[in-house]
């Protein structure tokens, strides 16, 4: 398992390859590519911008494991919605440049989902499959995330949810972002969450929160029970990395301890990657 985490906090200030440096520095061996930032969406840098910033990060050892796409998928205006799935097509594209395995794709929630379920889960089922010509195109996976917070549920909010989705899509196309502290924003059971949900699991959002806003900060810093998290996920068989979206831990901090903190945030990933393989290795 390599401990990874996104670009966000970093990029803004250092640029990329600046960023690159940190996490390598930091003890990071994987980056969860912010696609969803406005330069790396669209046809802005050509296929040799996308390779070197891999080869670059190869040098510092450092794998490029996981992208994220632009965000919000889908909105009320129809034109808004089509700009928005190209956006997302050459994430794809710009994140398998940049080799990354899988990216994380939300699903739509333009609507309510209370009230309009068999609406949004056949609009969705529509919008994912339209994205399977471009997966097979570049050679990459959609990770669906789970989209919830105690302010909007969706069609992916659940395991159940997810399961019925995937099972629909039916294709390997597909694999399931975890987000961790949106499961916790539902209400849900973190780990029979994760054991429901088994090896269709393909990546991860790890971060804590109060259960009541969608902090995105650092374990430990919130009321998330990590220990029987690092067990669920050992338990369930998952093969993916750890990867922290908790760059809002280090909004308030100085440039100048941004280093510091990303090698703080590096021990904590790295405690926890500890703690998966003691629950993996226990008889």
């Amino acid at each position: 398992m390599k401990l990874s985490a996104n670009i966000m906090r970093l990029h803004d200030i250092f640029g990329i390859k600046g960023t690159i440096d940190i996490f390598s520095d930091a003890g990071f061996e994987g980056m969860d590519f912010n696609n969803d930032i406005l330069e790396y969406s669209g046809d802005l840098y050509d296929k040799n911008f996308y390779t070197d910033i891999k080869k670059y990060a190869n040098d510092k050892n450092v794998e490029i494991c996981q992208a994220h796409a632009p965000f919000a998928s889908s909105f009320l205006e129809d034109n808004k919605t089509k700009e928005r799935f190209l956006d997302i097509t050459k994430s794809m594209r710009n994140a398998s440049y940049l080799g990354a395995k899988m990216i994380v794709v939300h699903s739509c929630v333009h609507k309510p989902y209370k009230g309009n379920e068999e609406e949004l889960f056949e609009y969705n089922l529509k919008f994912f499959k339209s994205l399977i010509p471009y997966a097979e195109e570049f050679d990459i996976k959609v990770a669906i995330e789970n989209v919830c917070t105690q302010a909007r549920d969706s069609i992916t909010s659940t395991a159940d949810r997810l399961i019925t989705l995937l099972d629909a899509l039916n294709n390997d196309a597909f694999t399931i972002c975890f987000d961790v502290g949106h499961t916790f924003l539902c209400g849900l059971d973190i780990g029979e969450e994760i054991e429901k949900l088994g090896n269709r699991i393909g990546c991860t959002h790890i971060h804590d929160n109060n259960g009541v806003a969608d902090l995105h900060t650092l374990p430990f810093y919130g009321q998330i029970e990590w220990e029987s998290v690092m067990k669920a996920f050992a338990k369930s068989g998952y093969t993916g990395n750890l990867s922290f979206e908790a760059a809002r831990f280090m909004k308030e901090v100085p440039t100048a301890l941004r280093l510091d903190a990303m090698k703080y945030k590096s021990k904590v990933g790295h405690y926890l990657i500890d703690r998966f393989n003691f629950y993996k290795n226990e008889k």
